[in-house]
């Protein structure tokens, strides 16, 4: 073999020694990450910067990784009392990531632990505090009694405390996922929603009525005064055309009390005759005379 295969195995064993040397005597932690160093199982550091870091090879140090990124959990279903002692099912999600690293490790060990941790926490606190609420402050046609908004804020500032002091995790929301009733609430809730609707329907129904009656006053008001000047003025017209008529029949039996009396008597036979009308009736008796009477030559 000569010196310079020799020289090259040698380079070679050289670079694999520094690779696997630089792999057991050190570790890289990402942007996304946090980790805890331990030495023998205790713990030496936690480090929460991105960075390349030293430690003894295993079993002597161990690196815990943990990720920081914001994760999300639904609690199990299940119901829960209102204040006026009303079934509801009420599932609550939280927004959560790793705050404290150690804390974190310390208390749960691994991330396959929060699920069973967060349950428990975030349901004995919607049990403590939904029972301060009746359940007409969560289900409701009108918003000015809703409280929806205020459980999600004091659930989160129940929990957010006590995740961080038991567990290391930084709570970042919590919420209500949806308002779900048992089979035997819901005729209740649709029999109150109805009543609901139907106070509703039937204020407007009063309100409708009354301006109906104004508007049917003010009317019969209005209707009342058109007719009396109606009235009034055809009174005046009727007044002033008999009094014309009255004038006119003076002027024309002035003129020939004979002709007026003539043209009168047949006005009066015209009115009372009329088509296929048969009268009996002595002719010698104006105006009925004038049916017989021949005119003089």
């Amino acid at each position: 073999m000569s010196s310079v295969q020799v020289l090259t195995r040698a380079l070679i064993a050289l670079v694999v020694v520094t690779i696997l040397g630089f792999a057991m005597f050190s570790f890289q932690v990402a942007s996304n990450e946090s980790a805890v160093l331990t030495r023998f199982g205790s713990p030496v550091r936690t480090i929460a910067d991105p960075g390349l870091y030293f430690k003894w090879p295993w079993p002597v140090d161990t690196v815990h990784r943990f990720d920081t990124r914001l994760a999300f959990y639904d609690t199990r279903v299940s119901e829960a009392l209102t204040q006026d002692k009303r079934n509801v099912i009420l599932p609550v999600f939280l927004a959560w990531r790793v705050a404290d690293p150690l804390k974190f490790l310390q208390a749960l060990g691994t991330p396959a632990a929060v699920p069973t941790k967060l349950d428990s926490l975030a349901i004995s606190a919607r049990n403590s505090l939904l029972g301060r609420y009746d359940f007409q402050e969560l289900v409701s046609t009108d918003p000015a009694r809703l409280k929806l908004a205020e459980l999600e804020q004091r659930l989160t500032e129940e929990i957010r405390p006590a995740a961080l002091a038991a567990f290391g995790i930084a709570i970042e929301q919590v919420g209500l996922k949806r308002i779900a009733l048992p089979e035997a609430n819901t005729l209740y809730v649709f029999e109150r929603m109805k009543a609901e609707r139907g106070q509703y329907a039937a204020k407007f129904r009063a309100e409708g009525r009354r301006e109906a009656d104004e508007l049917r006053a003010k009317t019969d008001a209005e209707r009342t005064v058109l007719i009396a000047e109606a009235q009034k003025f055809a009174e005046e017209t009727r007044g002033k055309g008999e009094a014309e008529a009255a004038k006119i029949y003076a002027e024309a039996h002035a003129q020939d009390p004979k002709f007026y009396q003539f043209l009168r008597e047949l006005e009066t036979l015209r009115k009372v005759t009329r088509e296929n009308t048969t009268l009996i009736l002595d002719t010698d008796t104006a105006p009925f005379n004038q049916l017989k009477a021949v005119p003089a030559k």
